[in-house]
């Protein structure tokens, strides 16, 4: 493989990755126990980071108060901050992106004299 189609390759890998990070709904861990269903991964659900960077994104979850819960044990609701963590993954993806991008045109030749 030439270096040319290998920096080709590795752009549009990082394009669609950074797009992806950027773009895509993701989940945080609850803290202080499982939600009400012994089942479920204790997570809750954050909208995509291009909404909750601007938005207030906060979702409400039922958590146990006790740290080893039982059935019947005391619930109570938490909020959880989506913010913070939508914020650095739509910077990080985004910049992943325009790397990306940066390597494609610079894989084209437009920059080809810059590198030598």
């Amino acid at each position: 493989m030439d270096r040319q189609r290998l920096y080709r390759t590795l752009g549009i890998l990082a394009l669609l990755v950074g797009t992806w990070v950027a773009a895509a709904p993701f989940s945080r861990p609850l803290p202080g126990g499982a939600p009400f269903s012994f089942e479920a991964t204790p997570e809750v659900n954050c909208r995509s980071p291009l909404v909750g960077s601007f938005r207030g994104d906060r979702p409400v979850a039922e958590v146990y108060v006790a740290p080893r819960p039982q059935v019947g044990d005391r619930t109570m609701e938490i909020t959880i901050d989506c913010g913070g963590r939508a914020r650095f993954r739509l910077s990080f993806g985004a910049g992943m992106a325009l790397a990306g991008l940066v390597v494609l045109v610079a894989s084209r030749g437009s920059f080809g004299s810059l590198s030598r």
